[in-house]
Parts: C-alpha cells; sequence; structure tokens
C-alpha cells in the first residue's frame, strides 16, 4: 500500500512534468519525432527513476532486515538465514522498474501528437481541465490509501493499551517460573521423589530475598496446557460430551506466589494428600459453568481422568487468563480447577515431575536471585538443574509481541504513507497554483485580496482530502474488520480512532497546503498578468 501511494507521487509528478513539457515535445514531433518514441522516452526516464528508487530501498532493506527478523513475535524459525539473496534482489528491482514503467505510462500517453500548432502557441502554464482532474484524482487517491494505514495502526495501538491494561488474574511483579530437572537417583521409588521436592522447596524457602515457593505443572501465559472433562453428577457422558477445564497441579503456596485471589472457602495445606479424600479449587469461571448461582464450596466433580470417585470443591478462586492477556477471551477452554501436587498417584508422579516448574515470589528483582537459588537446589551430588527460566512479567509481556509487531509494522507505514500524502497534496498544490499565477493575478486586479487567494487554494485542497476520507473510510471500515478476525481483541469499528486518525490526516494536509496557499497570497499582480 505504501509502494502504491509512492507510485501515485510519482505518477502526479511526472504527470506535472509532462504538462510543462507538452511545448517540447510537440517541437520534437514537429521535427520528426513519432509517438512511439515519445511515449518510449517518456517511460525510460519513469523506469530509470523507477530502479534508483529500488536500489535505494534495497539499500534500506539491508540495514533494517536484522531489526526486523529480532523483532518478529515468538521468534523466527531459521531466522539466521533470512537474507537478501539474489531472487530478492531481482525481484525488488523488477517490481521498482515495473512501477516505475506502469505510472510513468500516463503521462507518456499525454504526449502532444495533434493539434501542434495550438500546443506551441499556448503558454507553458496552460492546465486542461482533465489534467486537473487527473491530479485531483491522485492526491484522492492517496488520502485514501494513507487513512486505511492510518486508521489500522489506531486500531492497533488501542487495542494494544486496552489489553496491556488487562488484569491477567495474578500478580505478575516479582516472580520468578523456572522448569527443574530432579538428580535420576531422586525416582528410585515414589517416596523418594516427593521427598526431593519437598527439599527442593525447603532449600528454595531460604534463599535471600524469597518470599515464598510452590511448584506448579502448567504456569499461565506459558506452552502447555492439560485439559480434562468434568461433570456434575456420577452419571458422566462420553468423552466428547464432557465440558473440559485447564486442570493445574500445584503445592499449597501457590496462592501465595502468584497472588491469586481466594474467593470463598479454602486453598490447600499439607493434610490434602494421598490417602485422605480428593479435593480441588475451581475458579470463578468453572465455579458458574458448573454450578450456576448456586454455593460451589462442599460440591462434588466427577472428573473421569482422575479416578471414578468424585472429588470434593473446597475453594473458588479468581480467574486466570491463562491464554495470555489477548487470547483468554476468545479462549474455547476458559474454565480452571487446581488439585494438589501430593494427590497426585504414585505411578503418575514420575511423569509430573518431568513437567513441574518451581515459582518464586520474590522481595528483590526476580533474576537477581537466579544464581543463589540454582546453587542452593543444584542437591548434594550438584545434578539438579534449573532451565527454561522466565519471569511472569516476561510471560505476560510475551502475550502481546503479536500486537506490538503489527502496531510497530503499520505504525512506519501510516507514517510513511502519512508523509507520501503530505508531499503529494504539497507538490500537486504547488504545481497547480504556478499554474494558475495569471488567473491569480487576474483575481487580485479586480479586487481579490490575499485571504481570498488562500482561501483558493484551501479549497482546492479541502475537496480533495474530503473526497479522499469519504474513499479511504469505506476502506478503512473494510480494513477494520480484517483485522478483527486476525488480531484477537480488535475492535473493526471504534468511532473514536476514526476521528482522531482523519482529524490528524486532515490536518496534516492542510499543513502541507499552507505553504502553496500563502505563495497565491503572496502573487504581484502585474508581475501575473505580465506571464503567459
Amino acid at each position: 500500500m505504501v509502494l502504491l501511494i509512492a507510485c501515485v507521487n510519482v505518477a502526479s509528478l511526472l504527470l506535472a512534468r509532462a504538462v510543462s513539457r507538452e511545448r517540447e515535445l510537440a517541437i520534437r514531433v514537429v521535427l520528426g519525432a513519432g509517438r512511439s518514441r515519445l511515449v518510449r522516452q517518456c517511460l525510460t526516464e519513469s523506469a530509470v527513476l523507477g530502479l534508483s528508487g529500488g536500489l535505494v530501498g534495497v539499500l534500506f532493506a539491508a540495514i533494517g532486515i536484522g531489526p526486523f527478523v529480532k523483532f518478529w513475535p515468538g521468534g523466527l524459525p531459521r531466522a539466521e538465514e533470512v537474507q537478501l539473496n539474489w531472487y530478492a534482489l531481482l525481484f525488488a528491482l523488477a517490481v521498482s522498474m515495473l512501477s516505475g514503467i506502469l505510472f510513468g505510462l500516463a503521462p507518456a500517453l499525454r504526449a502532444p501528437t495533434r493539434e501542434l500548432e495550438q500546443t506551441l502557441r499556448s503558454g507553458a502554464r496552460t492546465v486542461v481541465g482533465s489534467s486537473r482532474r487527473l491530479h485531483g484524482g491522485l492526491v484522492i487517491s492517496e488520502i485514501a490509501l494513507a487513512l486505511v494505514l492510518l486508521v489500522s495502526a489506531g486500531i492497533l495501538g488501542r487495542t494494544l493499551l486496552r489489553q496491556s491494561a488487562l488484569d491477567p488474574g495474578v500478580n505478575i511483579r516479582n516472580v520468578l517460573v523456572t522448569r527443574m530437572a530432579l538428580a535420576p537417583g531422586a525416582f528410585a521409588n515414589p517416596g523418594q521423589t516427593r521427598a526431593a521436592w519437598q527439599d527442593v522447596l525447603d532449600r528454595a524457602r531460604g534463599v535471600s530475598g524469597v518470599q515464598s515457593v510452590a511448584l506448579v505443572d502448567t504456569v499461565p501465559m506459558r506452552e502447555g496446557n492439560n485439559q480434562l472433562g468434568y461433570w456434575t453428577t456420577p452419571a458422566v457422558p462420553p468423552p466428547n460430551e464432557q465440558p473440559m477445564a485447564l486442570a493445574t497441579s500445584v503445592t499449597p503456596d501457590y496462592l501465595k506466589v502468584l497472588g491469586i485471589p481466594l474467593l470463598q472457602g479454602r486453598f490447600f495445606n499439607d493434610q490434602d494428600r494421598m490417602g485422605n479424600d480428593p479435593v480441588v479449587v475451581i475458579d470463578d469461571v468453572l465455579a458458574q459453568h458448573a454450578f450456576g448461582g448456586r454455593e460451589p464450596v462442599g460440591k462434588r466433580l466427577w472428573i473421569p481422568a482422575m479416578g471414578s470417585g468424585p472429588v470434593q470443591v473446597v475453594g473458588v478462586v479468581g480467574h486466570v487468563r491463562y491464554w495470555g492477556l489477548a487470547n483468554d477471551d476468545q479462549a474455547q477452554v476458559r474454565a480452571q480447577f487446581y488439585y494438589p501436587f501430593a494427590q497426585v498417584p504414585d505411578m503418575l508422579l514420575r511423569r509430573w515431575s518431568e513437567l513441574m516448574s518451581v515459582a518464586v515470589r520474590t522481595s528483590v528483582e526476580p533474576l537477581n536471585v537466579v544464581e543463589p537459588l540454582r546453587r542452593e537446589v543444584s542437591g548434594a551430588t550438584g545434578d539438579q538443574a534449573l532451565y527454561q527460566i522466565r519471569t511472569m512479567e516476561q510471560l505476560a509481556s510475551g502475550t502481546l509481541t503479536q500486537q506490538r509487531f503489527l502496531l510497530l509494522l503499520f505504525g512506519i507505514f501510516a507514517g510513511l504513507a502519512l508523509l507520501l500524502a503530505c508531499v503529494g497534496i504539497y507538490g500537486v498544490l504547488a504545481y497547480l497554483t504556478g499554474q494558475r499565477v495569471p488567473e491569480i493575478g487576474v483575481r487580485m486586479a479586480l479586487g481579490a485580496n490575499g485571504r481570498d487567494c488562500m482561501w483558493l487554494v484551501f479549497r482546492q485542497s479541502l475537496g480533495m482530502v474530503l473526497a479522499g476520507v469519504v474513499l479511504g473510510a469505506a476502506a478503512a471500515f473494510a480494513a477494520g474488520h480484517l483485522l478483527g478476525s486476525l488480531v484477537p481483541g480488535a475492535r473493526p469499528t471504534e468511532p473514536l480512532t476514526f476521528a482522531v486518525m482523519t482529524s490528524v490526516l486532515v490536518v496534516a494536509a492542510l499543513l502541507a497546503s499552507s505553504a502553496p496557499a500563502y505563495r497565491a497570497s503572496r502573487v504581484d499582480p502585474m508581475n501575473a498578468l505580465r506571464q503567459e
């Protein structure tokens, strides 16, 4: 779209140049040049211009490809192999030449071949209505395309601001999460495995700066989840008819570490272990889905994956945006429940131990405790390791990488489009105003003042801008719906965004028109009337 705006700009400038060269081209025809020769000359000039622009663009691409790849959301596979090769260079140069030739076609077709005597007698400042309409049409298309990009960038910006302000359901400040590999000897038997994890918790609590520690198998806003079906009566339906919920195995201090609010009942304690009644804590979303307005604490759930018997609901906690700030509202499975790690069956303990992470709340910068924590939990033999270390702030921020990337991309393109549109408006108005100097001189000789001449230029500018805004608003509306289907949380119709971005475009366009308007107001009538 930016390429199209740039091409329209070039076409407008080439058209103005062609109009001003009509006498020169007419003389060439009189001297024997055919139409095909004139067209070739014009197309050659535009192709050279396009090729030169393409070379400059390739230079900027070579400089910007590194930062672009680094900012790609989620990391780009085989990023080190992304580079400019001959295929990309040939494609860029071909597009540049094709653009130059294509958008130089309109000026080339204006090469005069008839009514040469009238062309030779006319002044260099004569501008026919068709030329003015073509210039106006080019500017209108620039305005429309620029508005599409501006509104798209505005929608993405408001989406990012809105999602950044969402409550993730946890206190993400000063929380460190890291996967952990136990020593191979810890898996000799289930009792030894449980003792090894308890030793990790005890050692981690002794690290300076650590306030609380817990174990968890699936961390919010990180890859990996465990979805299980549930039911509220013993007559459990088939698996494909069961509602699903996210299941998370944790230790008792998990709420304290993550800062999840306890709404009703209690959380787990040391009595919730193997041999005692199985218990779960559900979030408010699951409570609403399963029990409606009824009191959930004390009720029972049947979860086939956790055995044929029921589990008792002992508490209700707030909902956590497990799928991220942007995606959680659109997720198919949002309901959540927690069950004690101490009640994981012995037969599953080894597998669960491979999935467990250590979550730590700190009183200092979380990354500052990584090395002390690593040394403390390495075990007697030093063969226990921490890996995939992240802070919750990093995980929460990572869920918005796509939105930030698109905002940066559309912001850059919208800025370029606005700049090019302003340049186009300035160029066209400066050219048309220059061609109308004799007319302005006549108007001033008949009594018009400088303000009247300024309004003459501004009125012409406003007409093009408003026409471009009308066309661009319709296209921006369609682009907004496309963004709404591709970007989670994006709202395609935001009147405030449309109003602000349209105002920015109109103000910028009027500022670009001010210089030609001022020059029109300073025209000397005597000098103007002496011109051709």
